[in-house]
């Protein structure tokens, strides 16, 4: 005879009852295969039980306890059937449902399935998700409109990228790097049109898989992808700064997946600058400096891509892709200088400057999973890029009041290049079939070459009879290997708690020769940089994360290359090739809650202390002359908090705001200086759904004044509109947008205080743009499974 309590717990299980039913498609009369049954308990909301249907559509939940359920069956194409007040008796017996039906969603348009609609920003595990497709602003635009819209980032009127606070960031496309970005990510991420961005991730913890990046984060750009079939479209937007042009193929059937996108775009741009800097000595102003320049800028780029995937079978996949972009820009700028001094100097000088810039980058990836777990997972990948850039400039000086002798004649040529192979190999294996504990090991080697040659001549007496000044003239190598390994371990356990411990060592060789002047150096350090990351769930709503992190940022060619900019002879501009790497601790606080309503609450505190930070110093000296390069002297700290959050008042409007509050702290021995300030930030979207397929919205940004190590600039704004009509029948949208319409420029004023001199200037630049774009598609698509898409992801350079 059994024992007592063996009895009692099979009378126990015996009361407990089972749901069963059948879903079946109600237009077509078919079952719906894989659907998801969800069962809940009616008065928390929270999941107790659930299931997928079979084959036949069939469905039953087991080990149901007595009591009053709410039944949701949701799956893609297809509204989602929820059947309140779910009666099951003490008794145990079974609940039958019946037969189910499924209205297809009526969002389906042409045969292109859309499931639930996606909020405009998502709060996930260890990243915030802006998805940008579901912004109607972003049409027309560039990545960096589409930047300035993302929660927790900063966009300055000149296009810098900010993350809490801090530049020392590194953008991704599509889980890798690109050589895109290699020469200046303002430019770069002008060249990117907005069509062709899914979704921008910022991660502000990466665990140790990621590169060390800097100082702030990760952001991650992710561009449009298709499902199963073939489908493509076209769009073209006429504005007032920028005109664009562009269209994507994208083909997916079994096995085999190629996606392509082109385009190009023109653009226009103007603004100018006014500045006065007094010199001093002992404290006395020796000499005033007056300068007031205006600038046009009109440039012509181009981008594409083209990728093919291919599945061997179910366990091995394999991909190619290739990636190129180009840009063209032209600007003419007038600037007039006079010079209070015991030498008074009026001068006007006429530059004509043109940039070049072409970029490539190819990969191949081998992705293979193993049979005993979704989760283990070997990667291999492979990846070349090069960025390769002209510049060249010629002016002609005039003594003010301007006549037709021209005094002084320059011009310059410079070519510089970035070479970059990479190799790298993960896997990840899984200890137990519950995925709660997962280690991740990998390796990677990086080979840079960088190099710049630039040459000048000038004809001091304004002839046509140019020499070329060889103090002015070098040709300059930069070689930088870099080998990495990392180790991740991560959990859960059933109370819900998360854990994650990794490290990555990182060991770097730089070799840089000067070969004009056969000036030479060599440097190696090796750096261990620790991650740690505590979280705690309560429920599915609630999460609540603590993160500390080391992280180091090397300098890249744009704060690197030596160059000697004299186009403006009282402000010369140089890099630095004999930069060391910034290094930084940061920790990070953050809860997140979010309700089936779909409202949304991200709050985050931060604190991230930046030692050897890279900062731009500017000296003058008793002529008068102000120099700029970057330095590593200075202590960057932040401490700061960011408020986030997203609700629907009704199904048809929605309304997302952030609000960001950092102390800035910038402290330098070397030069014994100390500056710091509290500033913010606030960002604004709201969208609403209108009758007959339009919609409308609006979006709105500020951000507080700015603190440098030698000075402070001023605060920024920007605002827009749009609105959008789709004609389903024919396949095509059309959107105007409006930025900034009651606002011509946007002025920043820039203070610079030093022993040396005192500077006062402001710098405007053309701000409102009005455009209209229209889209078109052709092709469809259904459901079917994405495998994720491996790719590099170099982010331990430090970009301008």
């Amino acid at each position: 005879m059994p024992p007592v309590p063996a009895i009692q717990t099979t009378i126990k299980a015996s009361l407990k009852a089972k749901i069963t039913g059948v879903v079946m498609d109600a237009a077509q009369n078919k079952p719906v295969e894989f659907a998801t049954v969800a069962l809940l308990n009616p008065k928390t909301e929270k999941i107790v039980g659930g299931t997928t249907t079979s084959e036949s559509g069939k469905f039953t939940i087991s080990g149901v306890d007595a009591g009053v359920y709410r039944v949701v069956i949701s799956f893609i194409g297809y509204e989602n059937k929820t059947i309140n007040t779910v009666q099951v008796g003490s008794e145990g017996a079974e609940v039958a449902l019946g037969v189910v039906q499924m209205q297809t969603d009526s969002r389906t348009l042409n045969e292109v399935v859309v499931t639930a609609e996606k909020p405009l920003v998502e709060d996930k595990d260890d990243r915030l998700v802006y998805n940008a497709d579901k912004d109607i602003t972003n049409s027309g635009g560039t990545a960096i409109d589409v930047l300035k819209k993302v929660p927790l980032l900063t966009v300055d009127p000149d296009g810098t990228v900010t993350l809490k606070g801090s530049s020392s960031i590194k953008v991704l496309i599509n889980n890798k790097p690109s050589s895109i970005m290699a020469r200046s990510i303002s430019e770069a991420l002008q060249m990117i049109p907005a069509e062709l961005i899914k979704s921008v991730e910022v991660v502000t913890a990466p665990s140790a898989k990621y590169d060390a990046e800097g100082t702030a984060g990760v952001i991650n750009i992710i561009t449009k992808n298709q499902l199963q079939g073939l489908t493509g479209g076209v769009n073209a937007s006429v504005g007032s700064r920028r005109n664009n042009l562009g269209g994507n193929f994208n083909f997916k059937q079994n096995k085999l997946s190629i996606t392509s996108y082109g385009g190009g775009n023109v653009n226009n741009y103007f603004g100018g600058s006014e500045t006065m800097r007094q010199n001093l000595l002992d404290g006395q102003v020796i000499s005033t400096i007056e300068q007031i320049n205006a600038y046009k800028n009109k440039g012509r780029s181009g981008f594409g891509s083209v990728s093919v995937d291919y599945d061997l079978d179910s366990l091995n996949r394999i991909g190619v892709d290739a990636s190129f972009g180009g840009e063209g820009r032209n600007t003419n700028s007038t600037r007039d200088t006079r010079v209070t001094s015991d030498d008074p100097q009026n001068f006007r000088r006429y530059n004509y400057t043109q940039n070049r810039n072409r970029n490539m980058d190819v990969n191949f990836n081998y992705t293979k999973t193993f049979k005993r777990s979704t989760e283990q997972e070997y990667t291999f990948l492979a990846q070349y890029n090069r960025n390769n850039n002209h510049s060249n400039y010629s002016l002609n000086q005039f003594p003010l009041p301007e006549s037709e002798v021209i005094d002084y004649r320059e011009r310059n040529n410079n070519d510089n290049q970035q070479k970059e192979f990479t190799i790298q190999t993960d896997y990840t294996h899984p200890f137990s079939t519950v995925k709660r504990r997962i280690l991740e090991v990998g390796t990677k080697a990086i080979l840079r070459d960088v190099g710049s040659d630039y040459r000048l001549e000038n004809a001091p007496d304004g002839s046509l009879n140019y020499r070329e000044d060889p103090t002015r003239a070098n040709t300059f190598d930069y070689q930088q290997w870099v080998w990495s390994s990392y180790a991740s371990f991560r959990m859960r356990t059933s109370k819900m708690w998360g854990f994650s411990l990794g490290g990555r060592m990182e060991m770097t060789n730089i070799n840089a020769n000067f070969i004009s002047t056969s000036t030479k150096f060599t440097d190696r350090y090796q750096n261990f940089l620790p991650n740690v990351t505590i979280s705690k769930r309560f429920g599915e709503e609630r999460r609540l994360k603590l993160n500390y992190s080391q992280r180091i940022q090397r300098p890249s060619i744009f704060y690197l290359n030596p160059y000697v900019n004299y186009s403006d002879p009282k402000n010369i501009q140089t890099g630095n090739p004999y930069l060391d790497p910034e290094l930084a601790h940061s920790v990070e606080l953050s809860y997140s809650t979010f309700t089936k309503g779909g409202t949304t609450v991200n709050a985050m505190v931060f604190g991230r202390q930046t030692n050897n930070a890279i900062e731009r110093i500017t000296t003058v000296d008793t002529s008068g002359i102000s120099s700029s390069t970057y330095r590593n002297i200075a202590q960057n700290s932040t401490y700061g908090m960011n408020l986030f959050g997203s609700a629907r008042p009704v199904k048809q409007w929605n309304i997302s705001g952030s609000f960001g509050l950092n102390y800035n702290i910038l402290n330098s021995n070397a030069l014994n200086i100390t500056n710091e300030n509290w500033s913010y930030r606030v960002n604004l979207n709201t969208s609403l759904q209108l009758p007959h397929d339009i919609s409308l919205q609006a979006n709105g940004s500020y951000n507080s004044r700015r603190i440098l190590l030698q000075g402070q600039s001023s605060g920024f704004y920007y605002y827009g509109f749009s609105g959008r009509k789709e004609f389903k029948k024919q396949k095509v949208t059309i959107t105007a947008s409006a930025e900034n319409p009651f606002r011509r420029y946007n002025t920043i004023a820039t203070l610079l205080r030093t022993p040396t001199f005192i500077s006062d200037g402001s710098n405007y630049n053309v701000i409102r743009n009005i455009r209209l774009s229209v889209n078109w598609r052709f092709g469809k698509m259904n459901a079917g499974q994405n495998r994720e898409k491996k790719k590099i992801s170099n982010d331990d350079g430090k970009r301008g």
